[in-house]
């Protein structure tokens, strides 16, 4: 049986931004735009329909139809939560892409994982980690969610972000995934100044030495950088 190509998003600093720009790119197709944990309901014209509270008949229906179809389950705080096991199922027969947002980070642009964090389907083809470089030179307290996982940190909560507290998020989130390093893409958002994209490059020279493709990037101005990871 057929099943979506499934693509997880996670960190933090932009994940909404490359969730919707992915969906967008592929809206030829059909496309499932959801979550793991919670997401914001995305809104036509930016999907072409949206699905919440769907039972199996109105989703189904949605996703024959090429274009971008957000659905999940209402929540708290005007949220989407995610589809029951079955339904999601049933939908990943019938829909091309699957792009989902598998944790949360509360607006910040950078996080640690709990332990029930992120939550990654089965057979997901590809996983890509948002960080986000807005956080360079403000206090990890107030830039970093979950900050208090690492003792050392929050035993030093304004201590200024640099770039081996942004290298170790990014390493947190390769580890909680699952997947393997060919599978991951870390996206450095936020690269906005002369001085942010300097600071990316020990960043992104050690994640290559992993293994791990890395990229810089400005998603709110220019997410070709997408188009290379999902083709």
């Amino acid at each position: 049986m057929r099943s979506a190509k499934k693509i997880a998003i996670l960190g933090a600093g932009g994940k909404t931004t490359a969730l919707t720009a992915l969906a967008q790119q592929h809206r030829a197709a059909r496309v499932l735009l959801t979550t793991t944990t919670h997401i914001l309901p995305v809104h036509p014209p930016v999907c072409d329909r949206l699905c919440i509270d769907p039972d199996a008949q109105t989703l189904l229906e949605a996703l024959s139809q090429p274009g971008i179809t957000c659905a999940g389950m209402k929540a708290q705080a005007g949220k989407l939560s995610a589809l029951p096991p079955d339904l999601l199922a049933q939908a990943c027969t019938c829909c091309d892409w699957l792009f989902y947002e598998a944790d949360g980070a509360k607006r910040l642009p950078l996080k640690l994982h709990a332990p029930h964090e992120p939550v990654i389907l089965p057979d997901t083809t590809h996983g890509i980690i948002v960080a986000g470089l807005s956080a360079l030179g403000k206090p990890l307290s107030q830039v970093v969610h979950r900050y208090t996982l690492r003792p050392d940190w929050e035993q030093t909560p304004m201590r200024l972000v640099d770039a081996d507290i942004v290298l170790n998020c990014v390493l947190d989130a390769v580890q909680c995934s699952g997947l393997l390093t060919t599978q991951l893409t870390v996206l450095l958002n936020q690269a906005d100044t002369p001085a942010q994209v300097q600071a990316a490059r020990p960043i992104l020279a050690a994640l290559h030495a992993q293994g791990i493709a890395a990229y810089s990037a400005q998603l709110a101005k220019n997410c070709d950088v997408l188009t290379a990871i999902c083709p």
